[in-house]
């Protein structure tokens, strides 16, 4: 039965602490399995880091080696190893607490063309990365070595593991999850999530752009967006929730405008409710907190378009990649001397009682 959601406010009332900002925009954001390192995916072809236990977060040398955008980073369960993905289809493994960590491996041609998708298992025997070629990349993360290819169709978004490691889920462009059995390869059934598409006469925009499991893998939650419009793109923020024995899915969050665009991010906190974010048009965005069993987030605070968000392994505290209020991200000149001033990442910072 859910909380009431006044005294789960109560609980867990966030505090933020003061925004640090950076010289440019992040991608992805996550938490070491132990909490002490905080790493990002950079727009700078690099894996930020940060020695999470200080206050303020002190940043360590960066990881270099990829030639994209980092978008997406997981950590290996086993607390050594960071995996990170980029634009140009490379994956590759960091042993991440290395002062000056040079790669245990890396795979340049891992997907032809952008890795939108990546996760890890939870025992930590697979990696899943998911991409533009329409492809998902089962990977060894002992030696990088390629296992199984999973031929989906479409644009592969967002991945996540079943806590039970017996399963994959995939969410696409077209707004199709499928259900991947790791022993076969084959897909099991298809959940719908199809609302989250939109097939415009100017550009087809949509997808499921995030999925995360309750814990005891009872419940699949899926991020999107429902589109209104494939040109100057505006959508409802969307997440809903699937029954996972029965495949039935409901809506578990709705936004209020077609302003709010996509949930492009979720992490599920130890005191048994869902953390999002949204982001759509320029300036809009928020993080929430929602409670399964409730119509309506006991927590919300704007952000301007944050990209993703991490949660510490205790659930004390919360860390939001953002973007800076007022970017330029039409890219017109502003400013005297009319320049060009580019967008850069401050990352909002929660402490939250445990």
């Amino acid at each position: 039965m859910p909380t009431d959601p006044k005294t789960l406010l109560a609980k867990y009332q966030p505090k933020a602490v003061k925004p640090f900002n950076l010289d440019h925009q992040l991608c992805a954001l996550r938490y070491s399995p132990d909490g002490k390192t905080l790493a990002a995916g950079s727009f700078e072809a690099s894996v930020r880091r940060w020695d999470a236990s200080a206050n303020p977060f002190a940043e360590q040398s960066a990881l270099k080696g990829h030639n994209g955008w980092v978008q997406r980073i997981a950590f290996h369960p086993d607390g050594k190893r960071l995996i990170s993905a980029d634009s140009w289809g490379q994956v590759t493994c960091w042993p991440f607490n290395e002062k000056d960590a040079k790669p245990t491996w890396s795979v340049a041609d891992a997907h032809d063309g952008w890795v939108y998708s990546l996760a890890i298992s939870k025992d930590g025997k697979l990696i899943a990365s998911g991409g533009r070629d329409k492809t998902i990349r089962l990977t060894n993360p002992d030696d990088g070595k390629k296992l199984n290819v999973l031929n989906v169709g479409e644009h592969v978004l967002a991945l996540a593991f079943h806590p039970d490691g017996k399963s994959l889920v995939s969410g696409d462009l077209k707004g199709t999850i499928k259900h991947w059995d790791l022993a076969t390869g084959k897909v099991v059934r298809e959940l719908d999530a199809k609302v989250m598409f939109l097939r415009d006469r100017i550009q087809d925009v949509g997808g499921v752009r995030s999925l995360e499991f309750s814990p005891d893998g009872a419940t699949l939650f899926a991020g999107g967006s429902l589109p209104k419009s494939g040109g100057f793109v505006q959508g409802i923020s969307l997440i809903l929730s699937f029954d996972w024995a029965s495949g039935k899915g409901t809506p578990f969050y709705k936004g209020a405008t077609d302003n709010e665009g996509y949930v492009y991010d979720m992490a599920w906190h130890p005191g048994g409710f869902l953390i999002a974010i949204t982001s759509g048009q320029p300036g809009q965005g928020k993080l929430f907190f929602q409670q399964p069993g409730d119509a309506l987030p006991f927590y919300t605070v704007a952000i301007p378009n944050p990209h993703s968000l991490a949660v510490h392994p205790e659930g004390k505290r919360l860390v939001v990649a953002a973007t800076n209020a007022n970017s330029s991200g039409n890219g017109r000149a502003v400013g005297k001397n009319k320049e060009y001033p580019g967008n850069f990442s401050p990352l909002h910072v929660f402490d939250l009682p445990v």
